[in-house]
């Protein structure tokens, strides 16, 4: 087929019928009566299906397909997935894309399945292929997927309520403290003893099943995430189902409330931000104790109102609606399975560049999921130093400010952020007090920049920031309480991404 030719191609979204704009670019036409597009000139088809062990396949997207790089892959006239399929949760994406009409309705598998004596390989990752995976998720629409459980028969429920030994009869709730995307906030008590109550509606049942999920993993005790007491459901007030998850209380409130109200030193704002990044490194760690595994977890909406301050000045993590289990086989399923899709969630202002661009590497999706928390990181980190009085000498601290507050205001659209973040590159701005040439300025900015890197694959690990974290610390000590920025030092960090 002519390089110039328009392409129709089969048209699938599983998960939402977004606008054409979202799902190719600007560059297709929908007729949804048969489920075909019309493709820009040039373009090519493309096909993405899911397959699971047992040998079901699952349709997840079909559409126009239209990088501009290598097209020797897509000029087959039929879709054929050349390369193996990595697996994620259990389970393998299949994606392939061909250069004739109609040609993505089915795929076609042509490689070699890995020899059950050795290790399954690693494909090889062509500059065409790296760049397709890179870019195939688009905002609303990812091909990366958490599986929940849907639990019609509530064995969640009775599996959550038969780790606690309290009486949930006991609970109170006392006062509204916050509401948020899911539901209300509450400070209670349960046997005279304060905790904080999530409740959450009928129709966001999915989100606290999920929530439940996350603390309910073995060995994820952890002094910087927030500590789960229970979860059970009930009938509200005006006959409703509802369904209460049951929190340590912090009265401290949410970081951002807790930097909005108040400044810290050097030493004190390296110990919320070091604390948050144990809690992060600590979520996206596999670990095997005996027979208990956690496994990797992403949180995928991290940021300052998700984070609760202890009264001893650290962190907990909190909020894990969204989170995603990135390692280990799927949990075994109790009635209807459901999917949420990676880039469908998150809050805009925190959004990495990568998911505002629709270029989320599938490739490695456990890594990609994590590079995206990093990004989120950075911006926290920014957050809680802009609050530090010993990088503000002889001045006012400024106020509390939300990354990106000055340049997108309070309420920044997704549009906003994609300018901002994916086309002008930009991030929140260093003060000019900060630009003192200190080992502490320098390494603080440094580690900020490597959080919030463009290139996602660039940014540090959690575990590489919390060693950067600590080592802020042992500045402040080796400078003997002079202030970080007055006191420059020689020696550098060295540490790897």
């Amino acid at each position: 087929a002519a390089q110039g030719e328009e392409r129709e191609c089969a048209f699938t979204d599983q998960q939402q019928q977004w606008d054409v704009e979202r799902v190719a670019g600007g560059e297709g036409r929908v007729s949804p009566e048969n489920t075909t597009i019309r493709c820009a000139k040039g373009s090519h088809c493309f096909g993405l299906w899911e397959k699971s062990p047992p040998g079901e396949v699952r349709l997840v997207k079909q559409g126009c397909w239209n990088h501009l790089g290598d097209h020797q892959s897509c000029r087959d006239d039929r879709c054929v997935v050349t390369n193996l399929p990595p697996q994620i949760q259990n389970g393998t994406y299949h994606f392939c894309c061909c250069g004739s009409d109609m040609c993505n309705v089915n795929f076609t598998e042509d490689f070699l399945l890995p020899s059950p004596t050795t290790a399954q390989p690693v494909c090889k990752d062509t500059h065409f292929h790296r760049a397709c995976l890179q870019n195939l998720i688009v905002y609303h629409s990812s091909l990366c997927f958490v599986h929940t459980q849907g639990l019609h028969n509530l064995n969640m429920m009775e599996a959550a309520g038969s780790e606690s030994s309290l009486d949930l009869d006991n609970l109170k709730l006392l006062e509204l403290i916050g509401r948020g995307r899911y539901g209300a906030v509450y400070c209670g008590s349960l046997d005279e003893r304060p905790v904080a109550v999530k409740v959450f509606t009928a129709a966001n049942r999915q989100n606290f099943l999920n929530e439940c999920s996350i603390y309910r993993l073995p060995l994820l005790e952890h002094d910087n995430i927030a500590r789960f007491v229970a979860a059970d459901e009930r009938t509200g007030p005006e006959g409703r189902t509802e369904y209460l998850l049951v929190m340590d209380y912090y009265p401290h409130g949410s970081l951002s409330h807790y930097l909005s109200v108040q400044t810290n030193d050097w030493v004190s704002s390296c110990r919320l931000a070091h604390s948050v990044t144990r809690g992060l490194a600590y979520l996206h760690t596999e670990l095997f104790k005996g027979d208990l595994y956690k496994p990797a977890v992403s949180h995928r909406d991290l940021n300052s109102r998700n984070i609760l301050v202890k009264a001893d000045g650290t962190c907990v993590i909190i909020d894990f609606g969204l989170s995603m289990k990135l390692t280990g086989n799927r949990p075994t399923r109790h009635g209807e399975e459901e999917n949420t899709a990676i880039s469908e969630v998150g809050t805009i202002r925190y959004m990495a560049p990568e998911v505002l661009e629709g270029a989320v590497n599938l490739r490695d999706c456990e890594s990609a999921l994590k590079q995206v928390d990093m990004y989120a990181l950075g911006l926290v980190y920014w957050e809680t130093f802009m609050r530090c009085t010993d990088l503000f000498p002889g001045e006012s601290v400024p106020e509390y400010q939300m990354a990106f507050q000055a340049e997108a205001g309070n309420h920044p659209t997704f549009e906003d952020m994609q300018v901002l973040v994916s086309r002008e590159k930009q991030r929140p701005k260093f003060p000019e007090a900060w630009k003192e040439n200190s080992l502490a300025v320098r390494s603080l900015k440094e580690t900020m920049e490597d959080c919030w890197d463009q290139d996602a694959e660039a940014r540090l690990t959690a575990q590489c920031a919390e060693e950067r974290l600590a080592e802020l610390l042992l500045i402040w000590d080796r400078s003997k309480s002079v202030s970080p920025t007055l006191n420059p030092m020689s020696t550098t960090l060295y540490n790897e991404r």
